[in-house]
């Protein structure tokens, strides 16, 4: 069987997985994202100097990607490891100084990953 019908037997039964991720712009506070963190890449920021974070999660409803800004990166961000399980819950907009606005986000640790973790998944007995 050739690559073409695999794909067609997949489709008719519903075996596949989408590895195309959709992007989640978050515009309501409470929307929420919820699901295991599978990579977490700097992207040149388009509006100014310097970069901001894009998080592929696995979610209940597929794969998503998202952006939660240089302050939510510097803080919460910082502490997210790839593997972990995490809901990202958004608060809605804060006005800075000087008109800026930034987005702020409540991160709960849902479940640590294995990564580093004593008895994880990488550990190996004696």
């Amino acid at each position: 069987m050739g690559y073409k019908e695999q794909y067609e037997e997949s489709k008719k039964a519903k075996t596949g997985r989408s590895l195309s991720a959709k992007y989640v712009e978050f515009k309501d506070k409470g929307q929420q994202v919820v699901g295991h963190l599978l990579s977490k890449n700097a992207v040149d920021s388009s509006l100014g100097s310097g970069s901001y974070y894009q998080y592929l999660f696995d979610t209940d409803d597929g794969l998503v990607k998202l952006a939660l800004g240089k302050a939510t990166d510097g803080e919460a961000g910082a502490m997210m490891v790839v593997g972990g399980i995490y809901a990202v819950v958004f608060g809605g907009q804060e006005k800075l100084k000087g008109g800026r606005k930034i987005n702020r986000f409540e991160v709960t640790e849902i479940e640590a990953s294995e990564q580093g973790v004593v008895g994880g998944g990488t550990d190996m007995s004696f």
